[in-house]
C-alpha cells in the first residue's frame, strides 16, 4: 500500500473499494457528510479529491451509489490515459501548467539570439500570449480534461473581436493585423505541445485558419525626405529649447543624434542601445578626409536581434563625436576614432546624464520618443505609426532611391535580400511622388553626382533638398 494517510481508523469512514480494487476506492472523513475518492497509479502518486455528493455520517447509503458511479468512471479515466501514454493522475489545472511552461522556457533565455534558445523579450511576449489565454478562459482556471477544444478552436475569432478593460489579468482590444493572432498562437501551439511533451494532452490543438498580411500590406511605416528633414529641423529645435534642464537638454540632444545615426547607419534600435565604444572602429580602407566621416561599427552578436556579428561602415563621425562630447568624455590625444580613453572603451554610447557608465533608462528612452511623437505626429507624419524603428527604415528606404545594390544593402542592415524586396519597396504611389521630388531639386542630384565615390551622411545630402 502507498505511504500516506490510513485507509481506515479515524481518517477514513464508510470506505468502499471501486470495482474490487484496492487502489481506488471512495470513502467519508470523519467529521464531512461528502464522499471522497482516493486513486493511487504506480509511478504516479495519489489523489484524495472530493466527489461533491452529499452522504451521511449514519446511513453509508445514502449518495453512495452516485459517489461509486463518479469515482468508477475516474478510475476508468485514468486507467485509459495510462494506456495511451498520457498521465493517469493530473493534479494541476491549465494555468498551473502555465507556470511550468513559463519557467522551462525561462531556462532558455540567452542575452542575444542563439539556435534553441530565445532572449528575454521573447520570453515577455510569450507570457504576455499566455495571458491572453487566461483571458479567453475568462480566468476561470480549468482542469486538463475538461478543456473545450471546439472552443478553443474559435480562438482567432475571438481574439480578433474581444474588446475588454479589466485587467483578468490583463486589458485587451483586438490587434491592428492578422499577424499578430498568428504570432500568439505560436506561443499557444508551442504550450500545448509542451502538455503534449508532459504526457497531459494527446494532441496539440487545431485553430482556425490565420489568414496572415501580405508583407507590403504591414510593411513598417517610414518618412520620405521631406518629413525627415522637417523632422529634423524639429528636433534640433526641441534640443536646443532654452526652457529645458540640463538633464531633458542632454538627452534631448544624445537622441537626436541617435536618430541621425540609425537612418545613417541602419542599425535597429536595439542594436545602437548596446553598442558600447570599443564597438566602434577607424576605417582603415578609406583616405584621411572620408575617415572624417565615415567609420566601422562592429556589431557584436551579442549586441543585435539576429545574433549574428557583421561589420558597419556608416558615414556617422560627426554624431558619434558630439556623443562622446555631450557624455563629457575626454578626447584621447593623438588617438584615432572614436577617440575615447581606454578607461572608456566598454561604457555604453547611449548613456545616462552625468553617468557615463550605465546605459540610458528604457523609461528616459522612451519617455522623450512620446515628446518626439507629439510634437511631429500631427505636423509632419500624419497617420503613419512612426516608431524608433522607423529610422532605420527611413534609412534603408533612402539607400535603395539612391539605387544602392540590394545585395549590399542586406548586408550592411543586417538583414536579408527578401526582406528588402518585401517590406522594403513602397507602393507605386509613394515611389512617384518620391520620383517628382527627385526631378524637381536637381540640387540634390547634381550633389549626389559629385560625391559618388564619396562617404556622405543622407543628412548632408538634404541640406539642400527644397521642401
Amino acid at each position: 500500500m502507498p505511504k500516506g494517510r490510513p485507509t481506515q481508523g479515524k481518517w477514513v469512514t464508510h470506505k468502499i473499494p471501486i470495482l474490487g480494487r484496492r487502489n481506488c476506492y471512495i470513502y467519508k472523513r470523519p467529521n464531512s457528510e461528502v464522499w471522497q475518492y482516493y486513486l493511487q497509479m504506480d509511478g504516479e502518486g495519489q489523489l484524495r479529491a472530493s466527489t461533491r455528493i452529499e452522504g451521511s455520517k449514519d446511513d453509508i447509503n445514502v449518495g453512495q451509489e452516485e459517489a461509486i458511479e463518479f469515482a468508477t468512471n475516474k478510475y476508468l479515466d485514468a486507467r485509459g490515459r495510462s494506456q495511451t501514454g498520457m498521465k493517469a493522475i493530473v493534479k494541476k489545472k491549465l494555468f498551473d501548467l502555465m507556470d511550468d511552461f513559463l519557467k522551462e522556457e525561462k531556462k532558455r533565455i540567452r542575452p542575444y539570439n542563439v539556435d534553441g534558445y530565445i532572449t528575454e523579450r521573447t520570453f515577455y511576449a510569450k507570457n504576455h500570449h499566455l495571458n491572453l489565454l487566461k483571458k479567453f478562459y475568462s480566468g476561470k482556471n480549468i482542469a486538463i480534461e475538461k478543456i473545450d477544444w471546439e472552443k478553443l478552436y474559435d480562438y482567432p475569432l475571438w481574439r480578433a473581436k474581444e474588446k475588454c478593460n479589466k485587467q483578468n489579468p490583463i486589458a485587451i482590444k483586438p490587434p491592428k493585423t492578422q499577424q499578430t493572432i498568428s504570432a500568439e498562437l505560436t506561443t499557444i501551439r508551442g504550450y500545448f505541445a509542451f502538455l503534449l511533451k508532459r504526457g497531459y494532452i494527446l494532441k496539440v490543438p487545431e485553430f482556425k485558419r490565420v489568414v496572415r498580411e501580405k508583407r507590403e500590406e504591414i510593411s513598417r511605416d517610414y518618412l520620405n525626405y521631406k518629413q525627415y528633414k522637417q523632422t529634423n529641423n524639429t528636433l534640433t529645435a526641441w534640443a536646443k529649447s532654452k526652457t529645458a534642464t540640463p538633464s531633458q537638454t542632454y538627452n534631448r540632444h544624445v537622441l537626436r543624434n541617435a536618430i541621425f545615426i540609425m537612418t545613417n547607419s541602419l542599425l535597429r534600435v536595439g542594436t545602437l542601445r548596446n553598442l558600447e565604444w570599443r564597438d566602434l572602429d577607424v576605417a582603415e580602407n578609406l583616405d584621411e578626409e572620408q575617415q572624417k566621416i565615415g567609420h566601422l561599427i562592429r556589431v557584436r552578436k551579442e549586441a543585435c536581434k539576429v545574433g549574428v556579428s557583421r561589420k558597419v561602415i556608416s558615414p556617422t563621425v560627426e554624431y558619434f563625436n558630439r556623443i562622446r562630447e555631450l557624455a563629457g568624455i575626454p578626447k584621447a590625444p593623438r588617438s584615432q576614432f572614436p577617440h575615447v580613453p581606454p578607461e572608456y572603451m566598454n561604457f555604453p554610447i547611449l548613456s545616462k546624464w552625468k553617468k557615463v557608465d550605465e546605459r540610458m533608462g528604457n523609461g528616459t528612452f522612451y519617455r522623450e520618443w512620446c515628446k518626439i511623437k507629439e510634437l511631429c505626429q500631427a505636423r509632419y507624419w500624419g497617420s503613419k505609426n512612426i516608431t524608433w524603428y522607423s529610422f532605420r527604415h527611413t534609412g534603408i528606404t533612402f539607400n535603395i532611391e539612391r539605387k544602392v545594390p540590394l545585395l549590399q544593402l542586406a548586408k550592411i542592415a543586417g538583414t536579408s535580400l527578401k526582406e528588402i524586396e518585401h517590406t522594403y519597396y513602397h507602393h507605386e504611389q509613394e515611389s512617384k511622388e518620391t520620383w517628382n521630388m527627385f526631378t524637381q531639386n536637381r540640387i540634390f542630384w547634381n550633389k549626389i553626382k559629385a560625391d559618388k565615390n564619396d562617404l556622405v551622411a543622407i543628412d548632408k545630402l538634404l541640406e539642400e533638398v527644397e521642401v
